[in-house]
């Protein structure tokens, strides 16, 4: 099988960075973390960021994206522009940060929800205008820009639609995947990955129950995920396998780690 990179979510696990989460992250067999923008939210001082940069520099693992909050005044495809334009000043804020980390890319959610069906044609204006006006920056430092697929009546609800916002991007900007969004499209999931091909730059893997989401761990629920990891190798997939689950929060830090690592083992045998 072609090689798969664990990473997680760290949301995963917990909602807050502590020195006990960042060592055994350090310890564990995950190679790529995704972090937001709550993690280090009583990191008042900065230490705490800080040190995990260290141990992300004396492990050898890294943070490969950072996902920007998606609450109503982060949406960048507000059709008031009062609200997107401060929706963008708070984006280029964050992206301070995910400089700090080095992350590779900066996880978007096309909308916040809910969205009036009306007026989608102008969300989607709004957030390509957005996209835009950020690309430059986001090339400068380094970074790429990845519109996340989502639920219901969201923006970006099918695949076609993200790849619409996508269109006459630059390769600074593509898609993450989240196959826990796609509702009762599960099994045009094989199909859907190789539609977005080299457009795929990451992932947010759980299992649901093909009605809406619920961020099970694989196996859980209704995809194939023999077939799903078939379609990342026939694109060549290169980016991270990034877990965004709910664990069993009676576990602890460790246990709650041990279950990803344990079902990644399990994937890696499809």
């Amino acid at each position: 099988m072609f090689d798969l990179r664990l990473g997680i979510s760290i949301s995963s696990v917990a909602s807050r960075m502590s020195m006990e989460l960042m060592e055994l992250l350090a310890r564990s067999s995950i190679k790529t973390f995704e972090l937001n923008a709550t993690m280090f939210c009583e990191d008042y001082d900065g230490a705490l960021r800080e040190a995990f940069r260290r141990i992300l520099a004396e492990s050898g693992k890294r943070v490969i994206s950072y996902h920007i909050p998606f609450s109503p005044v982060d949406d960048v495809s507000a059709v008031d522009e009062a609200t997107r334009l401060h929706a963008l000043s708070r984006f280029r804020a964050l992206l301070k940060e995910a400089v700090f980390f080095q992350a590779e890319l900066l996880v978007l959610h096309p909308s916040t929800e809910p969205v009036d069906q009306n007026r989608r044609a102008e969300h989607q204006a709004q957030l390509r205008k957005s996209m835009q006006e950020l690309e430059g920056e986001i090339k400068l430092a380094k970074m790429r820009l990845v519109l996340e697929n989502l639920p219901r009546l969201c923006m970006g609800n099918t695949i076609p639609e993200v790849q619409s916002m996508l269109c006459g991007m630059s390769a600074t900007c593509g898609a993450c995947l989240d196959v826990n969004h796609l509702m009762n499209q599960y099994q045009q999931l094989p199909h859907l990955v190789r539609q977005l091909g080299q457009q795929l730059y990451t992932l947010h893997i759980s299992d649901y129950d093909g009605i809406d989401e619920k961020h099970w761990l694989p196996r859980q629920g209704v995809i194939d995920w023999k077939e799903f990891v078939k379609a990342l190798a026939d694109i060549k997939y290169q980016g991270p396998f990034n877990y965004e689950v709910k664990i069993n929060q009676d576990l602890d830090l460790a246990g709650r780690i041990a279950e990803i690592e344990s079902n990644f083992a399990w994937i890696k045998t499809l």
